[in-house]
């Protein structure tokens, strides 16, 4: 009886302890605002306020059929065309390309598909977010020196960075920097596309172009004087779903010399997004706002969305935006 007695007593002991541990594990973790994320294959325990989310979006051109659209349906006000993404205010960092200058300077080099945006249009960029954008494009030097010139000057008085040009070769290689909570973000941008005459020289303004000798280093330099490098390049053939070799190379030459995150445009249309070497890879984001509504493609772009925290990223996610026949860019499913 006594034997029976004891098994019965630790019997008892053991459940009493178990059920204490738990409710210890839950008051404990209750009051915390924790959770796991694996990016990929690895895991963090994680504090909201200790992520940095940036969000990345294509070509913006607010030229031509955008801004006729711009001033018959809102008046002139460029708000108009973000008046369904408040969302994107939400991030801390806001990347786009910026396809051509935006600036009342300079005279058309005499292409059809010159581009020139409105100097008020930054206002709207500004208020929807965007503190990060690319240069380095075909459409740069649209409307020549005086207005790539004027456009950096432009965004420099709103504070927002101006990727992969500058009013000299050092300027335009030297890694573009925003500090959160204590971490350094790098940008460089590389141009890929269209003439290489708008290419920086210790000289002159202008673009970083991708077949610089020195780009591989550049990168490199810049992944040592930062904390995440996210390079990006303007690359690959117009239309065309699937990179090529080219852009392949190109963006995994940049991960292996030290970038976190590539990030593509020039196609108008999406391209595939990878992981490679520890790194994120999206060729192609698409058109974000652009007067090419000739197909669904083109009128389609890609919002990539990522969460970074202690020098890595942590989680990404995909998310389609859809033009309007105003080119008015909304998500098409529900954020």
């Amino acid at each position: 009886m006594m034997f029976s007695n004891i098994n019965r007593f630790i019997y008892f002991f053991l459940i009493a302890s178990i059920v204490a541990v738990l409710v210890i594990m839950v008051a404990h973790f209750s009051g915390h605002d924790s959770f796991i994320i694996s990016f990929p294959d690895r895991e963090f325990e994680k504090k909201e306020e200790s992520i940095v989310t940036m969000a990345f979006l294509g070509d913006i051109m607010m030229d031509r059929g955008v801004r006729s659209s711009v001033y018959n349906n809102a008046g002139g006000d460029y708000g108009f065309l973000f008046e369904e993404l408040n969302q994107l205010s939400q991030y801390d960092i806001l990347f786009g390309n910026l396809e051509g200058p935006v600036s009342d300077k300079g005279n058309n080099v005499g292409s059809i598909y010159s581009f020139r945006m409105e100097p008020k249009s930054l206002d709207a960029l500004v208020d929807a977010g965007f503190n990060v954008l690319s240069v380095a494009n075909n459409h740069a030097g649209d409307w020549n020196v005086a207005a790539f010139t004027d456009t950096l000057d432009r965004l420099g008085n709103y504070n927002i960075l101006a990727v992969g040009g500058g009013y000299n070769y050092s300027d335009a290689s030297s890694v573009r920097v925003i500090e959160i909570n204590g971490v350094s973000f790098g940008f460089l941008g590389f141009s890929d596309a269209g003439h290489d005459w708008l290419s920086a020289s210790e000289e002159s303004p202008g673009i970083l172009i991708a077949s610089d000798n020195n780009r591989n280093e550049i990168i490199k330099t810049a992944s040592e004087e930062v904390d995440v490098l996210i390079t990006s390049f303007h690359f690959g053939e117009e239309y065309e779903l699937i990179q090529n070799e080219r852009q392949t190379q190109l963006a995994q030459d940049a991960i292996d010399n030290g970038a976190l995150i590539v990030v593509g445009h020039h196609p108008h249309v999406i391209q595939p997004v990878e992981e490679y070497n520890g790194g994120l890879i999206a060729y192609s984001l698409g058109n974000f706002i652009f007067d090419q509504y000739f197909s669904e493609d083109t009128m389609t772009g890609l919002l990539l969305d990522v969460s970074i925290q202690d020098n890595q990223i942590v989680e990404f996610k995909e998310l389609i935006t859809k033009q309007d026949d105003r080119f008015k860019p909304n998500f098409k499913e529900d954020y």
